[in-house]
């Protein structure tokens, strides 16, 4: 009885002292790191200023429900990146950027702007990312996360598996509405569009509490599309589960041709099956430019680099911009589109030997201010640079949110390149939408497509 309540007393101390260590961690948030786990400080040239707290509140000129007004539309060019001088900036540049400055065809070139550490959120989720610090934790090898909700699960991050728990994560509000109007750009200038209205209830983020019947559930999502002609009124109500080892992401699908709704196969919605409004260049897991398990890579940390990334894209997301001025053959229109240094970090997925994958690379590079993907470059089993993907976000200040606002798939291979997420002419996203739980399944999505 004497060692059993030994061995008890010092259970309990190392749980006071595990404790004190985790608050004494999460102290720095807020203080020698931002609130969301971030450096606070510039870069030694003062390019990267430091962080201020960002953007907390709409300009004077914002009328709610509307299109975003541009925060930095004063802001000077202070430089362009081209073909031709790319080797002066080839440290801030990532593999495929510089690939695509390479490409003879196409115009791309990168408008350098002053870099707006732009990125703020709600107090509550600071409050919750600082509570994740003590209660988060990878599971199942990495493969999941328990303990956290809402805010950062890691802000004070030691692995490349955490900063990608960090990045699906990401906060964008507890109930998601918007209409989206992507495309697929052909090389001879043709333009495919493809309209989406979507709705995601994130449970996640829902701001009471945790809900036991869905521990393991991310999302709902519901997506109907609209164009082209031939998947008009085809749709899908999907669950996007946390582990997805221990449950896959599953959900049904609808046919307008059949007017059925079947439960959509594991190989259709996860891993490398592929999107089909895409025409071949994208897979499931390209989403957010890394979606689902990450059991098929081995995750490294690379560090932290300082590089030119897409930010603030007030101007590209736009409602007065149209698909036809943005969308250029082989890449979009780099008048639209804004560049910025920041500190990222550096990931890379490399497939596991048990597996034979067309994308068997990818290197990622992550905000440290959103945590969130903004570059990926791909790679086949040859090591040849197969795709480019880049994501383009900006502050919904009334929130306010760092939103993933849309993403861009080069086909390096055929120059052909995928938008997806982008709103244009259908107005920003509602991250407060009036949803609940039976707006989601086979019968609500029955009910949305028969309206």
């Amino acid at each position: 009885m004497i060692i059993k309540a030994s061995i008890i007393s010092t259970l309990a101390s190392l749980a006071v002292l595990c404790t004190k260590v985790w608050a004494a961690d999460a102290s720095i948030l807020g203080s020698g790191l931002t609130a969301n786990g971030a450096d606070p400080s510039a870069s030694a040239d003062g390019m990267i200023p430091a962080y201020t707290g960002g953007i907390t509140k709409p300009p004077a000129d914002y009328v709610p429900g509307g299109d975003h007004v541009d925060p930095f539309a004063a802001d000077k060019l202070l430089f362009s990146i081209t073909a031709q001088n790319m080797g002066e900036y080839s440290s801030r540049l990532s593999d495929g950027q510089k690939a695509l400055l390479a490409r003879r065809e196409g115009n791309y070139r990168m408008d350098i702007y002053p870099s707006r550490r732009s990125c703020a959120l709600p107090q509550f989720v600071y409050d919750e990312t600082k509570k994740n610090v003590a209660r988060a934790r990878l599971i199942d090898g990495g493969n999941g996360v328990a303990g956290a909700r809402i805010g950062v699960p890691f802000p004070l991050t030691k692995n490349a598996l955490e900063i990608y728990w960090n990045h699906n994560f990401h906060w964008h509000g507890h109930r998601f509405h918007a209409i989206t109007s992507g495309a697929n750009v052909y090389k001879n200038g043709a333009i495919t569009k493809i309209i989406r209205e979507d709705w995601r209830y994130n449970f996640y983020a829902d701001p009471q509490g945790p809900d036991p019947q869905h521990a393991n559930d991310q999302f709902h999502w519901m997506g109907i599309w609209k164009a082209p002609q031939r998947f008009n009124g085809s749709g899908f109500s999907m669950t996007n589960t946390i582990n997805q080892i221990k449950e896959p992401r599953n959900g049904v699908m609808f046919n307008p041709s059949t007017r059925r709704i079947m439960k959509a196969p594991a190989a259709a919605v996860t891993y490398e099956g592929p999107l089909s409004t895409t025409d071949g260049m994208r897979q499931s897991q390209d989403m957010f430019l890394f979606s689902g398990s990450p059991d098929r890579y081995e995750w490294k940390l690379l560090g932290k680099k300082e590089i030119f990334v897409p930010y603030n894209a007030y101007k590209a997301s736009s409602s007065s911009t149209s698909h036809e001025a943005l969308m250029t053959p082989y890449n979009l229109n780099p008048d639209y589109l804004r560049y910025e240094l920041h500190r990222v970090w550096v990931l890379e997925a490399t497939q596991k030997d048990s597996f034979r994958m067309k994308q068997a690379r990818r290197v990622f590079y992550v905000d440290e201010d959103s945590w969130i993907f903004l570059m990926a470059d791909i790679f086949n089993k040859r090591d040849e640079l197969i795709y480019v993907q880049h994501a383009f976000i900006k502050n919904y200040y009334e929130a306010p949110a760092c939103v993933f606002e849309f993403d861009v798939m080069h086909d390096m291979t055929t120059g052909n390149y995928n938008v997806d997420h982008i709103k244009l002419d259908h107005g920003p996203a509602n991250l407060d939408f009036d949803l609940e739980l039976s707006d989601f399944g086979s019968s609500a999505l029955r009910r949305k497509i028969g309206r």
